[in-house]
């Protein structure tokens, strides 16, 4: 008979009726002892805690009762719950538990392929190979290193493009357009040296018109007419007299 069972048949022959016939009911440890709170719910603290067997309930003894779930119950003289708790993992289970854990993130933010020629390489990111993302090879021995610059083709037909630092610069899936490819880079690369080679070309310039221009102002500074004072024309009194007297003749003639 049941820890259920065994409610229901006291309580018929106490004449009492419960709005529910079903109880909360676990096990210890042990396998074979059934455990209750009388109630329907699970354990609260405060509830009295009975031991089932066979058609009776007796109180809990007073210590500390562990389930088979792992909840610790600890009851007091008057078979009362006055703590509840989980039981503790062991060290080797918190062990075992964390390599579990580091394993799965390992695995989920790992991207793998293999090339044709056996070759295994990886990103550090999850999902598919894009742009920007380090890419490594491992080698016979194990050993994880950039992968070597240039196209690589995997066994699905993936080409992913990369360059000397071992950064994708081009992926490219089969039967689509993709983008990047180590023609793609060269090209680039070209442009951008001739760019490079351009603006310094420029700058030079610059630099030689520059030197030019102090060049003639550092002369210009040593010349004698640099820093020579300013001649003021004066006119002495006699000649303003002389200037007024030749203009009132002028005026007579005139009239």
């Amino acid at each position: 008979m049941n820890a259920n069972e065994a409610i229901n048949k006291i309580a018929d022959l106490l004449g009492l009726k419960f709005k529910s016939e079903k109880f909360f009911v676990t096990k210890l440890v042990d396998g074979s002892t059934e455990i209750t709170n009388g109630r329907d719910d699970a354990f609260q603290i405060g509830d009295e805690l009975f031991i089932v067997e066979d058609s009776i309930m007796k109180p809990a003894p007073a210590g500390v009762h562990e389930t088979r779930e792992g909840i610790v119950l600890e009851v007091d003289e008057a078979g009362r719950i006055i703590k509840i708790s989980e039981k503790p993992e062991s060290a080797e289970e918190e062990r075992v538990a964390d390599a579990s854990t580091d394993i799965e993130i390992q695995t989920e933010v790992m991207t793998r392929a293999t090339l044709g020629d056996g070759t295994v390489i990886e990103t550090d990111e999850e999902g598919d190979f894009e742009v920007g993302q380090k890419l490594f090879a491992i080698t016979q021995e194990g050993e994880r290193v950039p992968a070597p610059e240039g196209e690589h083709t995997t066994e699905s037909g993936i080409v992913v493009t990369v360059d000397a630092e071992g950064t994708i610069t081009g992926v490219k899936y089969p039967d689509e357009s993709g983008e990047g490819s180590l023609e793609d880079y060269k090209k680039q690369m070209k442009e951008m040296k001739e760019a490079m080679s351009s603006m310094l070309s420029l700058m030079q310039n610059y630099s030689t018109e520059f030197n030019s221009i102090k060049k003639d102002y550092e002369e210009f500074k040593k010349s004698p007419v640099f820093g020579a004072p300013v001649m003021k024309k004066s006119f002495a009194k006699e000649n303003i007299l002389d200037q007024k007297v030749a203009f009132l003749k002028n005026a007579l003639k005139s009239n």
